[in-house]
């Protein structure tokens, strides 16, 4: 239906224009890209939220093998640095955008994460403080050990959440960029959670301290951590290849010195102490490395490790890693010995055999989980026995 308006035709459509665009359309479709961000390879059958939101939402140029943008963010940094660079990393990739967090997290479900486990902490400390569980602690266990020994040992995780500072400006791809940020936070949340302990311990029983000061100390200038400090302070202060620095941390140092500081000694020997309080925040921790596991061992086993065209190269440049920072850790280990030199010694649980047992599941884990899928050959029998030497 038409009306006159002024002498002319007008309507809804007009027969003649749309008569002439019906036969301007082509018989085939116009676009055959028919499904969201076509251009992206999704990791399961369709591409899912996370991908949609955290792949190429940030320009890498098309210079970077997976890079489909034409420039950078900056031009150039003082000295002709460019934004990205292939020369940041040994490491060499087909695509640099393949990674995966396994967990699909993005930030969102990241901060939702963290504000829930607050939550059940707030209830937990409630709890534990109403019902006086702090008198069955061991005084030794508290006042030396976790009031020295275990803030001591929130300074590692603090290091390694600083070594990726550069990791996150520096990696080629933003899924790798997410992943590493997510595992740094998760570092600087385990120092935090080490402290919250000290201060809450601090409210609980008269005279504790829960300054830094003497931790500190044990962490800078003790012979405990001193392997330890050494280790990290390489891998945050003189490491450049951003790959290194996650490989080193997460795939030689936390697996074998962090699985065994948190899980089989501050875990494993908390309860024999009197002490329930420790183990809730070392899950917590448990819970990260878990996920840093999944997302390091995608990192490296499933993209670089298995690149059509640079994977053999990449997993000789991981061995030549492996060499570089194994002697270093087991060094970390056996200065790490001397702590049992200050408790209270159990049968069966903090004697020789019992830590030899320990580290032998460590080292096992580690085994099984980092250095067998890229072929890496190490005598841990060996390995644990150089450790124990430094038993005292």
């Amino acid at each position: 239906m038409s009306i006159e308006v002024s002498g002319g035709r007008r309507g809804l459509t007009d027969p003649v224009l749309a008569a002439e665009i019906m036969a301007a359309i082509p018989d085939q479709p116009l676009e055959t890209q028919r499904k969201m961000n076509y251009f992206m390879t999704p990791r399961g059958k369709r591409i899912n939220e996370y991908e949609v939101l955290c792949c190429y939402s940030q320009p890498t140029p098309d210079w970077i093998p997976g890079g489909l943008d034409w420039g950078d963010w900056t031009q150039k940094f003082h000295g002709g640095r460019p934004s990205w660079s292939n020369e940041s990393t040994e490491m060499r990739s087909s695509d640099w955008l393949k990674h995966r967090d396994p967990a699909f997290r993005w930030h969102a479900l990241y901060v939702k994460d963290k504000a829930e486990e607050w939550r059940y902490t707030d209830r937990f400390l409630k709890a534990y403080s109403a019902d006086g569980h702090v008198r069955s602690m061991d005084p030794v266990w508290r006042d030396e050990v976790l009031g020295d020994y275990l803030g001591a040992f929130g300074f590692s995780e603090y290091g390694l959440f600083n070594s990726h500072s550069s990791v996150v400006r520096d990696c080629l791809g933003d899924t790798l960029r997410m992943s590493s940020a997510m595992i740094g936070l998760d570092k600087v949340d385990n120092a935090q959670m080490i402290q919250m302990e000290r201060t809450f311990l601090a409210k609980l029983v008269p005279g504790f301290p829960e300054a830094t000061d003497i931790p500190k100390n044990e962490w800078t200038k003790g012979v405990i951590f001193k392997g330890s400090r050494e280790v990290v302070q390489q891998i945050w202060q003189e490491t450049y290849d951003w790959n290194e620095i996650l490989f080193s941390g997460h795939m030689i140092y936390d697996p074998l010195f962090g699985q065994f500081v948190r899980r089989e000694f501050f875990s494993r020997l908390s309860s024999y102490y009197g002490d329930t309080l420790t183990p809730f925040f070392i899950n917590q921790m448990q819970l990260y490395f878990s996920q840093t596991k999944g997302i390091t061992t995608d990192m490296f086993h499933t993209c670089l490790a298995a690149d059509e065209q640079f994977g053999a190269y990449n997993i000789r440049l991981m061995h030549t890693w492996a060499d570089k920072w194994l002697p270093r850790t087991i060094t970390a280990l056996k200065d790490f010995m001397g702590i049992f030199a200050k408790i209270p010694e159990i049968k069966g649980v903090s004697d020789k055999p019992a830590i030899e047992a320990a580290l032998n599941r460590v080292f096992d884990d580690w085994k099984h989980d980092f250095a067998d899928p890229i072929g890496y050959k190490a005598d841990t029998a060996a390995l644990v026995k150089t450790v124990l030497s430094g038993l005292k």
